[in-house]
């Protein structure tokens, strides 16, 4: 089964969130979005916009292009 790019972007997200040794509820207040819609993002159930996409790259400090791949 192919990764979807949704899938691809969470798990992206969730490792160097956690990383950063971030909660969910507090990386979700750092970028502005709620704490359940980080955990759908990270789970790859959520599309996300370009200004969210943009709002996450910054939070964990890299391009939002490297969250894709």
């Amino acid at each position: 089964m192919d990764t979807s790019l949704r899938q691809t972007f969470g798990k992206n997200v969730r490792a160097l969130r956690e990383e950063m040794s971030l909660s969910q509820g507090r990386f979700s207040m750092m970028v502005g979005i709620s704490r359940p819609l980080l955990n759908r993002i990270e789970q790859g159930n959520q599309n996300v916009t370009l200004d969210t996409l943009d709002r996450i790259a910054k939070g964990l400090n890299i391009e939002a292009w490297k969250l894709l791949r």
